[in-house]
């Protein structure tokens, strides 16, 4: 290894092994040829960034490879190494990765053996350069102070000793307690305040600080612990920006706007802001100005708008009463129409129950008819029975005529035959008693039918009669349900018509009402609109219009303390610089 063979050569490679620095030595050829435990360590941790910039990249072949493959040209590295004649430092980025190199020529006379490469991730020193430019900036625009953790004062920038109005030896090895008020209040801030900060605890927000002669100074500032790697606190760094024109632009403004709020308009802002805050105090006597004049113009326009609101009242007063007496007739007109129109509603219903019942009437006179021919026909076939039955008892009447010839026949016949013909005679004797009674009957029922004859035929002439009777009732409903039918229709067209006329009026009732009511509610309105305006013309009178402007004093006068700063806002929160940052 170049060189480096036997125990010589293993103590050299074992003393790389166990610096902390990453080393890496290749052959004159840019061959890999050795890297130290540090370095594989550190390539290792950035390998999955290094494959996505550099495809040939690989740590299990890392040695034995060729320092091309860290490179996109190749051949400019060559060009350089190989005319590389001492120490050469570098910086190259691979993805969001970046590393300083230093590059030594191993060489023997003026041949060049190898190269030690020796690695350095370049964040910590990128951030520190980030840090280091950040606190200059910081400086540039802050006041910045240093102190020891017992208050101490270590060093200012020239921006804190221009706002306190010191000199840097005047302040050096002085105590904090130099800028808090006198007294039993300072004592206590510098107390509660430096017990803190000896803690790690910092301090941000609006302070008010006394500079040279008791100067009050407006700072919106933090004061910043600075600790050491155990976290113990080694000093304190401030940082502030003097705030006094924007405390002096922001009470001015709080004590003008206490006069507006008074209805003191007759004031203006003549001492000039800060820059920043300019524009404030053009637009704060911009505003007091117009607002001014148009309070002038609002308190001419008040009284014109009271007397064409009295007006309005008195016409609508007029109006009011002409509606209500209106509305009072068209009430007095709805309510009779509503009476009239129940009447003829309840007529038109009796019509149409009249009507109905007539129908009813017809429908059972028909019904009657009906019935009534039915009953003729039932009659007549009552009739014809009748005549019937009567024919058959003729022919039962016959049967037993002849029964009774045959039985005295053979009772003749039995007397002839002698003591043999005795039994036949006595059953002919029987024969011819049935035959007898059975004749005595027949003739009993004839004449029943005949009396039932003549009684039906007189029910079938009566049954005529009601027929003929209810034939005429009949056509007497007819007639009566036709004019009950017509006085119906007319008692409906009639009952909707005025139910029509009802509704308009109804309508034309409530249309009116409305008015009316809308006439009181532009009555009220009217009145109440001539209250508000005189209620407008008192408040406008109340303000002290800019006719003779009076100013406000170009100089404030400034309270002590740490109250009189926070009583114009909440003091504002500002971002904790990291403890490295404060150097």
């Amino acid at each position: 290894m170049l060189g480096l063979h036997g125990a010589a050569g293993t103590m050299k490679t074992g003393a790389l092994d166990a610096m902390s620095a990453n080393i890496m030595i290749a052959d004159a050829k840019l061959n890999i040829i050795y890297i130290n435990p540090a370095t594989r360590e550190l390539l290792q941790e950035a390998e999955s960034d290094l494959k996505k910039e550099l495809s040939r990249f690989d740590m299990s072949t890392l040695v034995g490879s060729n320092i091309d493959i860290f490179h996109r040209n190749p051949a400019h590295q060559r060009g350089m190494l190989a005319a590389l004649k001492s120490q050469h430092k570098a910086t190259i980025t691979v993805g969001h990765r970046v590393f300083d190199l230093i590059v030594t020529p191993l060489k023997r006379g003026e041949s060049i053996l190898g190269f030690v490469v020796e690695w350095a991730d370049a964040r910590a020193r990128i951030q520190n350069t980030d840090y280091r430019n950040q606190l200059l900036a910081i400086n540039r625009v802050q006041a910045v102070i240093e102190f020891t953790p017992a208050g101490e004062i270590v060093s200012a920038n020239d921006n804190f000793l221009t706002a306190v109005g010191y000199t840097l030896a005047e302040i050096k090895g002085r105590n904090h307690r130099m800028f808090l008020e006198e007294g039993e209040t300072g004592d206590h801030l510098f107390e509660q305040l430096w017990t803190d900060l000896r803690a790690n605890k910092p301090h941000i927000g609006d302070i008010v600080r006394f500079g040279k002669g008791g100067r009050p100074i407006y700072l919106n500032a933090s004061y910043n612990p600075i600790t050491n790697d155990s976290g113990k606190v080694v000093k304190v760094v401030k940082f502030a920006t003097d705030v006094s024109e924007r405390v002096f632009a922001v009470r001015t403004v709080g004590e003008a706007l206490s006069k507006l709020a008074l209805g003191d308009l007759s004031f203006s802002l003549d001492r000039p802001f800060a820059k920043d805050f300019e524009a404030l105090r053009e637009n704060m006597n911009a505003a007091t100005q117009q607002l001014g004049q148009t309070l002038a113009s609002v308190s001419l326009s008040t009284g014109l708008i009271d007397d064409g609101a009295r007006e309005i009242s008195d016409g609508a007063g007029n109006l009011s009463r002409r509606t209500e007496q209106q509305a009072a007739a068209l009430e007095e007109t709805a309510a009779a129409l509503d009476e009239i129109t129940v009447n003829v509603g309840n007529a038109s219903k009796r019509a149409n129950e009249a009507r109905q019942a007539a129908e009813m009437a017809n429908v059972s006179a028909n019904h009657s008819g009906q019935i009534v021919a039915d009953a003729v026909g039932a009659m007549a076939r009552i009739e014809q029975s009748s005549d019937r039955i009567a024919n058959i008892i003729s022919v039962i009447d016959e049967i037993a005529f002849q029964t009774n010839l045959l039985a005295l026949n053979a009772g003749v016949e039995a007397a002839r035959a002698g003591e043999a013909g005795k039994g036949f005679a006595v059953v002919a004797q029987e024969v011819r008693e049935l035959a007898q009674r059975s004749a005595k009957a027949a003739k009993e029922i004839k004449e029943l039918i005949r009396n039932s004859s003549d009684e039906v035929r007189h029910g079938v002439k009566l049954v005529h009669e009601t027929g003929d009777a209810l034939k005429t009732i009949q056509a007497n409903i007819t007639t009566v349900n036709e004019h009950m039918q017509a006085i119906a229709v007319s008692a409906n067209e009639q009952s909707t018509g005025l139910s029509e006329v009802n509704s308009a009026v109804n309508q034309m009732d409530q249309v009116t009402q409305q008015n009316a009511a809308m006439v009181e509610e532009a009555t009220a309105s009217s009145m109440t609109l001539a209250q508000e305006a005189e209620k407008l013309r008192q408040m406008v009178v109340r303000f002290k219009l800019p006719a003779q402007s009076s100013h406000l004093g170009a100089a404030m006068a400034t309270s002590n303390g740490e109250a009189s700063f926070a009583s114009y806002g909440e003091p504002k929160k500002i971002v904790r610089l990291r403890a490295g940052s404060a150097g």
